[in-house]
């Protein structure tokens, strides 16, 4: 049995197609809302994952081997903003994981961000030290913390900046997409640097993780390093919409409500080599997204 908590999420939803093709696993998905799936292999536990009784009934009846956690608040800003929420499911929730991992004596596999590091010497290796600038890279390192502290059978996978299939919670691609194809302006900082990643690389990375049991800390990152302008010209390019839309700006003119690192990122090397991963660059991750944008049956909802 394979639990997934936060299964509602993007990268939950790829993957658990990448399970249920690539294990005979019973899955177990934990959710804040309503997931519209029917598979003779999955359960689903709709609930507030904020509730620890509630977490813990749902785990202990599925008494997982594994438990993959990819339920957090990314949104920076409103990390900054809303703190008590930030901590409660970027820590709090994983201290319940890492306690219930233990009990049930399953490999407890994490998921982070670049967002730990500061952003004056990135990209960065696993053996660089953390030092976060704002509330979500603060709550991010703290919920590593007691991942590790909390249970001997866990795995931390740092990522970053990802992108993937459209879905109803719309990424930087298509974001830009949206707005160049419908003649909004929008400003994009470029000063801001860091790795496009493709969701269904960082989920085969996470699968190769709980086949082979891997434990301690994978950075997970697409090769490409470039400002967050960069990408949006790439991706109008690309997609061939209306690149005038796209208006350079820097980070101290956009005032965006938390700090960001400037030059953030991750070096992927130790993934690449022990859990033989292919990560797909900038170009052909857009065209994967091309294809999903036309095909009927991406994704599971």
């Amino acid at each position: 049995m394979i639990t997934i908590i936060g299964a509602g999420s993007r990268l939950a939803s790829a993957l658990l197609p990448v399970l249920l093709e690539e294990t005979d696993a019973q899955i177990h998905c934990v959710t804040s809302r309503k997931m519209a799936i029917q598979h003779p292999r999955v359960t689903v536990d709709v609930l507030d994952v904020t509730d620890k009784t509630a977490l813990k009934e749902s785990v202990m009846r599925a008494m997982p081997s594994t438990i993959i956690n990819c339920a957090a608040i990314t949104n920076v800003d409103a990390c900054e903003t809303d703190r008590q929420l930030a901590w409660a499911i970027n820590v709090t929730l994983v201290e319940n994981l890492a306690r219930l991992a233990r009990i049930v004596d399953a490999h407890l596999v994490h998921v982070s961000t670049d967002y730990v590091f500061d952003g004056t010497k990135g990209p960065y290796t696993e053996q660089a030290v953390p030092n976060p600038i704002n509330y979500y890279g603060k709550s991010k390192l703290a919920g590593e913390n007691v991942c590790t502290s909390g249970t001997s059978h866990s795995s931390i996978v740092r990522t970053c900046l990802i992108y993937g299939p459209p879905s109803d919670r719309p990424d930087f691609v298509q974001w830009v997409i949206n707005a160049c194809s419908s003649k909004k302006p929008i400003r994009v900082v470029n000063d801001q640097f860091a790795q496009p990643t493709y969701v269904e690389d960082i989920a085969e990375a996470l699968l190769r993780i709980t086949l082979r049991k891997r434990t301690g800390l994978y950075h997970v990152a697409g090769p490409d390093f470039m400002s967050r302008y960069d990408m949006a010209v790439r991706i109008a390019e690309f997609f061939k919409v209306d690149l005038s839309m796209i208006q350079p700006v820097t980070s101290a003119e956009l005032q965006q409500p938390a700090r960001r690192p400037h030059r953030s990122g991750l070096v992927s090397l130790k993934a690449e080599t022990d859990l033989l991963l292919d990560m797909r660059d900038f170009t052909r991750g857009l065209s994967t997204v091309r294809h999903a944008m036309f095909s009927p049956d991406r994704m599971i909802p």
